[in-house]
């Protein structure tokens, strides 16, 4: 079986189980029906003609199986019209069984090798997936991070040349190879049961394109696309409702903490107003020391999540009102940008100290 089916939880897991049974079961519909065919059909004829009917239907069924396989329990009838089906039994019934041999070879060597086709198998199986389109640096970043939360990722990548699609295979993640902007290989990668799609290539209108491709094939998908120009992202967002993320916007913080000599501040969006995380190591000059948490909080609207200090083994997640702040302790804040260069002055025991 798949490592895909292996490395998701256990109640996902039986469903792509079944699933996984249903496809093989789909993919060998021809022959199996052949071979079941053969066996009802003939074993209903020998019941009918051989020897008068002295066969029941259960017996037949079973000389006719046995026959197929050229191991036959039934001696040659003396039937001019029965002779005919003794000969041509084996040759359809074997003809049948090497067909289903050949297919089950095809699947074990496109597994081994991974090719698309065994790729494209592993796709059709999730359900309430997340499509990552691009498997370069920032594609190969999300789907670590996707895996980390334990997520059930399809990974769409046009190039064949891309270096981490080796780890993504190892990992057991299918890769679907082609134009992603292309509704047939969105369709590979089943987008239609998607519960997100994560568009991260270095080409805006090829993200552009993939987004409302995919957004036609799901409409009920939450869509993400990584873009390079701000003006564009902004449009987009607006027009289609779809998160964007430019590539500027997110690189400038950490242009500006690297000149600063500040922590990088993470900005996301809580209650529509722009928010910052940031930790901030105590100074020991500064007028922070001594404080308690619930000091700090009250009316600066900062609100500190965690805190460490030197002087502990453990760290405090929502820490206490009544913690004292020390030198070299270390917390951890959200709070909108003008509060946290407040706290930061605070911080600072002069004006020209630069935060840690």
């Amino acid at each position: 079986m798949s490592p895909i089916i292996a490395r998701v939880r256990t109640p996902i897991r039986l469903l792509m189980y079944v699933r996984f049974a249903r496809l093989l079961l789909w993919e060998f519909r021809w022959p199996l029906a052949v071979f079941t065919a053969l066996v009802l059909t003939g074993g209903a004829i020998l019941q009918r003609f051989y020897d008068g009917g002295a066969l029941s239907f259960g017996k037949a069924c079973h000389a006719v199986f046995l026959m197929i396989f050229l191991e036959s329990s039934l001696d040659f009838p003396n039937e001019w019209y029965l002779q005919p089906l003794f000969f041509l039994l084996p040759v359809i019934g074997l003809g049948a069984v090497a067909d289903s041999v050949i297919r089950l070879a095809f699947l074990v060597f496109t597994r081994k090798q991974n090719l698309p086709e065994w790729n494209r198998m592993l796709a059709s199986l999730c359900r309430n997936h997340i499509v990552v389109i691009g498997v370069g640096k920032v594609g190969y970043q999300v789907i670590r991070g996707l895996i980390d939360l334990r997520e059930s990722i399809v990974a769409i990548e046009q190039s064949s040349g891309s270096p981490f699609l080796g780890e993504l295979f190892d990992r057991g993640i299918p890769v679907i190879q082609g134009n992603a902007r292309m509704a047939s290989v969105l369709e590979q990668a089943n987008v239609r049961q998607a519960r997100a799609v994560i568009v991260t290539t270095s080409d805006d209108l090829t993200n552009l394109d993939a987004a409302i491709t995919a957004r036609e094939l799901n409409a009920n998908a939450q869509i993400v696309i990584r873009l390079f120009d701000e003006t564009l992202a902004t449009k987009v967002a607006g027009a289609f409702a779809m998160p964007t993320i430019s590539t500027s916007q997110v690189a400038a913080p950490a242009f500006i903490a690297a000149a600063t000599g500040r922590k990088v501040y993470q900005p996301f969006q809580l209650a529509g107003q722009e928010v910052h995380l940031t930790d901030i190591l105590i100074n020991p000059a500064g007028r922070l020391v001594g404080l308690t948490v619930g000091a700090v909080q009250s009316g600066n609207r900062v609100n500190i999540v965690m805190h460490s200090s030197p002087r502990a083994a453990e760290v405090n997640v929502n820490p206490s009102h009544e913690i004292i702040l020390g030198p070299d302790d270390t917390i951890l804040v959200i709070a909108p940008m003008e509060p946290l260069l407040a706290l930061e002055a605070m911080n600072n025991s002069n004006a020209g100290a630069n935060h840690r």
